[in-house]
């Protein structure tokens, strides 16, 4: 496998010189042509530095530039829909928040909530007097949200490409925008138990689907805080594998038909033992994770019953997906036995297990 070709793709993905449609950004590539990042600059084989690389998060500029491009399209929108006196507040989700994007120009999720009503939980309005008001459904103030998002998204990022035709999202691009962003019409959902804590996790969303006409549940503030709760008992390793098999899934010859939720979902089923690693062995993160998925494929009952952190939806709620989960093992395979190979050219016929092998410090 040439890794040299893996490295460069990676470098170019980190550093956003490639748009969600495949264009190419000649004013990032201008700035980053002499950048080297430390992952390259490692005195290892290309296999070691495409596997340090691949877990490490995305530098920090491009990340607060993504933030910058979301303010953007979030300003405009609060000026246009005041305008309109459609009350709104606004939020991010997705793997930008979660520090588990994998490319400099990755989507940036921003919410649009309709901040004119909420619902609430049967046990919620029981035990704190919320009161129906008549009017529109919640799912037709969504539909009039999406429409008017619509609207001042052409109106006032003319340059920019306004693509309706995803269900949940408003995908923005192009234009003066140096980041894609997905504008999300939604609105708030109570709980009690948000009501109790007030802790934002409990604290759930309703999206619309505008081609069903009906509203979707989503919790993005658990899935966060479930993944960041994880990831700091095991000392940052489980957003490494997250960005991990996300770097292997770009990568892959073929397709792998997983989305970044259900790759975030099935790293954070890997046990605080299997995500435990010495400070600096990285390495045997992707052993631990060729195992993980490996246990997977061979216990279909077990994998049948895996939720997602927020116990939303099961992982493997379509068939095809255990085909997906195949197609990533074999990747994730192929990159342990190649950096065991690399490492310990005489690994395999000494009979040594990789995970002895990859048992190596890799310092940053």
């Amino acid at each position: 496998m040439n890794y040299s070709q893996k490295i460069q793709r990676l470098k170019d993905r980190r550093q956003g010189l490639y748009s969600r449609d495949g264009a190419y950004n000649f004013a990032e590539a201008l700035n980053g042509t002499a950048k080297l990042e430390k992952f390259q600059q490692l005195a290892e084989p290309e296999a070691v530095k495409y596997a340090i690389g691949a877990m490490q998060a995305v530098d920090a500029d491009y990340t607060l530039k993504s933030y910058a491009e979301g303010n953007r399209v979030r300003d405009r929108l609060a000026e246009g829909l005041a305008a309109a006196n459609i009350p709104a507040a606004f939020d991010y989700q997705g793997s930008v928040p979660l520090d588990v994007h994998v490319r400099g120009n990755s989507d940036v999720d921003l919410l649009v909530l309709h901040d004119g009503f909420v619902t609430v939980d049967a046990a919620a309005k029981t035990a704190y007097s919320y009161h129906d008001i008549p009017g529109k459904t919640p799912a037709e103030e969504l539909a009039g949200l999406r429409a008017e998002c619509i609207a001042i998204l052409e109106r006032r990022l003319w340059g920019a490409k306004v693509d309706a035709t995803p269900s949940k999202a408003v995908s923005l691009t192009g234009g003066s925008l140096q980041r894609a962003v997905d504008v999300i019409p939604s609105h708030w959902h109570d709980t009690l138990d948000w009501k109790r804590t007030g802790d934002k996790r409990h604290r759930d969303i309703y999206v619309l689907d505008s081609k069903l006409a009906q509203r979707m549940k989503n919790r993005p503030f658990m899935h966060i805080g479930l993944i960041e709760d994880k990831c700091k008992t095991v000392r940052g390793s489980l957003r490494k594998c997250i960005r991990l098999l996300k770097n292997l899934r770009y990568d892959a010859d073929k397709a792998i038909d997983l989305s970044s939720y259900d790759i975030a979902a099935l790293a954070w089923h890997m046990t605080d033992q299997e995500l435990a690693v010495p400070f600096g062995v990285d390495l045997l993160l992707v052993e631990r994770v060729r195992s993980h998925l490996k246990f997977l494929l061979d216990q279909p009952s077990y994998r049948a019953a895996l939720f997602v952190p927020d116990g939303s939806r099961l992982i493997f709620d379509k068939p095809e997906k255990v085909h997906a989960l195949a197609d990533l093992f074999k990747e994730v395979e192929q990159l342990s036995a190649d950096l065991a190979r690399e490492i310990n050219p005489l690994a395999a016929y000494a009979g040594l297990p990789r995970h002895q092998v990859l048992n190596k410090a890799i310092l940053l």
